[in-house]
């Protein structure tokens, strides 16, 4: 369970600061999973096709599935269409963020892109685990 935790983690922070500038900023990692579940159990996973609503390039996209399926892949788990144990939804989002760190006088817009990974029960269909990125992002790189 702890093994599949660090995991993703991992992988999120290595795909995400290798595709960062190097004056990106990552700044908050984060996961929340589900006590009850048993993740040992767990050996055969499938992708959810991306919304069409996720502002990811398709190179991009490409690049963070395979990534997340060599991490998966290395730990033993096996990516199959036919009776995955769990599904990978991945999602991203882009929010504008305040930036106040100057004084009360002097401040400005920034936007904080997120990536999230979500594992889902393939039979319960209810989010098992968690993970998600966020990072500064620079508009003038």
């Amino acid at each position: 369970m702890n093994t599949l935790r660090i995991l993703v983690i991992f992988c999120l922070m290595g795909f995400v600061a290798g595709c960062i500038p190097s004056r990106g900023l990552i700044y908050d990692t984060n996961y929340d999973y589900d006590i009850e579940t048993d993740f040992s159990k767990l050996k055969r996973y499938n992708w959810l096709p991306i919304p069409v609503t996720t502002k990811l390039d398709p190179l991009n996209a490409k690049r963070i599935v395979a990534a997340v399926d060599t991490h998966l892949k290395a730990r033993g788990l096996v990516k199959t269409p036919d009776q995955p144990d769990f599904l990978i939804e991945l999602t991203t989002g882009v929010l504008k963020k305040m930036d106040t760190t100057g004084g009360p006088t002097e401040y400005g817009i920034y936007e904080e892109g997120r990536l999230k990974l979500n594992f889902v029960d393939a039979n319960a269909k209810e989010i098992i685990w968690k993970g998600e990125m966020r990072v500064r992002l620079q508009p003038n790189l």
